[in-house]
């Protein structure tokens, strides 16, 4: 099997377009998995892509990951190269240099919407044989799947990132009130709330016409018992489950629960709103606890407390969140292919899982890490209850995940701001998704 860079990858631009078109030197895949299937003793120099993991008392966490595989390994070195902050931003940069056929960064921090996309476009090495039998048994089954593109694997676990309800604990102990279990009781609470004049907003979230509107309609089409894609990825996505999920969204705004401004919120808007005292219930990754129980950057400091999601009355199901987060890729273009895949099975280890329990602000891959004497000293809810998640994978399963996005958050922003009803919505998004998935544009 010889890898082409035969896809463009959609949204990434005309660069690299021309990146991908010109092939990477007709370099076959089983001589590079071969070649990534043995650690060279000798001396290497490895370069890691990596953007700031969020930390929990002050340490540079990339730091401390390094000098734990240079222990272990005293002939290896490896450099950091900082990404950039943003997941867009970062997939256009990164994309752009592998399409060049640069050898570096050997390996390459991405977002766990890429694998597809990559793999599709040879951009990352397949790990299908360089992981040990049994590997994902030890992650999330949402985490495999998102991971891998017709049967290959092409990441390798590292943190994930998942959604959950933050409240104002105080205001709610000022009414009586408990943590909603149902959409429909959060509305009546936030009205409640809202009513006495504790608060400006009930539910901040976000609704922008951004991926981050796509995790958001994931998340409601799974509470509702619906689906984006089906498991061989065609839409899904239709009858009372879609209705209901865009109805919700719609009767946000409609009942003032929910400012018209959500429709330009991505999460750092809902957040900072949320931290300076503007809203009862936030729905935000979990990276928002550290924030907005940080006294120096939240006024809620002290008054914050996590929930899980809820789910519609008489389903059942609540704590659903996109499973999100950030795994390792290798460059196939690397020269040191086994250390570098020596080095993206030691993240997904047991070694760094535990260490990012105890220094890192993010939730460990691996399910076992969760129960850990070091998720239990740091105390931090988000890694307590991530094991009560149910986690669902946004439609990545398709190479034309940007298309499929926008078809999702177009008409979904529209319904939200009142532009569209709830059922044209559901129509303009069927459409678009069948565009999408035809890979033609929106």
């Amino acid at each position: 099997m010889t890898l082409h860079r035969r896809t463009v990858l959609a949204g990434v631009g005309s660069a690299v377009a021309a990146g991908l078109a010109s092939g990477c030197g007709g370099r076959d895949v089983d001589d590079l998995v071969a070649q990534a299937a043995t650690t060279p003793k000798k001396p290497a120099r490895l370069t890691w892509w990596v953007s700031e993991i969020p930390s929990r008392r002050g340490a540079v966490v990339a730091d401390l990951i390094i000098r734990a595989f240079e222990r272990r390994h005293p002939n290896v070195r490896i450099s950091k190269i900082n990404a950039l902050s943003t997941s867009d931003g970062n997939r256009s940069a990164i994309a752009t240099q592998l399409a060049g056929g640069s050898p570096q960064p050997d390996v390459y921090l991405g977002d766990t919407t890429w694998p597809t996309q990559f793999g599709r476009a040879a951009l990352a090495l397949p790990v299908n044989e360089l992981l040990p039998d049994g590997f994902w048994d030890a992650y999330p089954e949402a985490l495999r799947r998102s991971s891998t593109y017709r049967g290959t694997a092409y990441a390798v676990p590292f943190f994930l990132d998942s959604t959950y309800l933050f409240y104002r604990k105080d205001l709610l102990a000022k009414h009586g009130l408990r943590v909603p279990r149902s959409w429909e009781e959060l509305l009546h609470t936030s009205r409640t709330v809202q009513r006495a004049g504790d608060t400006a907003a009930g539910f901040l979230w976000q609704a922008a016409v951004t991926e981050s509107l796509t995790a958001n309609v994931t998340e409601f089409l799974a509470d509702a018992g619906g689906t984006v894609l089906d498991e061989r990825g065609r839409a899904a996505l239709s009858g009372a489950a879609a209705e209901r999920a865009f109805s919700l969204m719609a009767e946000f705004t409609t009942s003032g629960v929910t400012p018209r401004t959500v429709t330009t919120y991505e999460e750092s808007d809902s957040q900072d709103a949320f931290v300076n005292g503007r809203g009862l219930f936030l729905r935000n990754w979990s990276y928002a606890w550290v924030n907005s129980s940080t006294p120096n950057v939240s006024r809620v400091a002290g008054k914050v407390g996590v929930a899980l999601r809820p789910g519609f009355e008489g389903t059942g199901r609540r704590g659903v969140s996109c499973a999100g987060g950030w795994s390792n890729f290798v460059n196939p273009s690397s020269q040191q292919l086994g250390t570098a895949m020596e080095f993206a099975r030691f993240c997904a280890g047991e070694e760094v899982q535990r260490l990012l329990a105890r220094e890192a602000g993010v939730i460990p891959a691996m399910t076992s890490v969760l129960h850990g004497r070091e998720a239990r000293a740091a105390g931090d809810p988000t890694v307590l209850r991530a094991a009560d998640l149910h986690l669902v994978a946004r439609p990545v399963q398709t190479p034309h995940y940007p298309q499929v996005s926008k078809a999702l958050y177009t008409p979904a922003n529209a319904v939200v701001g009142g532009d569209l009803s709830p059922a044209a919505g559901v129509r303009a998004a069927q459409d678009g998704l069948r565009k999408a998935l035809e890979g033609k544009a929106l």
